[in-house]
């Protein structure tokens, strides 16, 4: 018989393979990278191209993720980047999702249903729209 800690990794593989399908369905226009964070799977949504921020890391052109999911230990990490470029782009997120914020941008998800997931590609679509008016698409 499972143990709760076996049957709970596994619930958690389940939700990283979810969101990474959710978020493979965003490439292109975005690019996909994985392997950035050390000894955990990881998916992250990339700017096509670098883009600069005036004011950040000296002007210099650098990748711009729209969104990322890392492996955590206890949860996956779901990292909106929108959410710190817009101000109040969590205000319009459903009250399923925010159980999961853990910041301004950052949600550790534990469980994935029909419509967690919903929210997430509305919060992916969201991104997207925010990279478009930023001229980064």
């Amino acid at each position: 018989m499972p143990t709760a800690t076996g049957e709970k990794a596994q619930s958690l593989k389940t939700v990283f393979d979810s969101l990474h399908k959710l978020l493979l369905r965003h490439s292109p226009p975005f690019k996909v990278k994985t392997g950035l964070v050390r000894n955990k799977r990881d998916l992250h949504l990339i700017a096509p191209k670098p883009v600069a921020i005036p004011g950040a890391y000296g002007g210099k052109p650098t990748d711009k993720a729209v969104a990322a999911i890392i492996e955590q230990k206890g949860y996956i990490g779901f990292y909106c980047s929108p959410d710190y470029l817009k101000d109040g782009a969590a205000k319009g997120k459903s009250s399923d999702l925010m159980k999961f914020l853990k910041g301004k941008g950052c949600f550790h998800v534990t469980r994935l249903d029909a419509s967690l997931e919903k929210e997430i590609e509305v919060a992916l679509g969201e991104g997207t729209k925010v990279f478009e008016s930023r001229g980064w698409l």
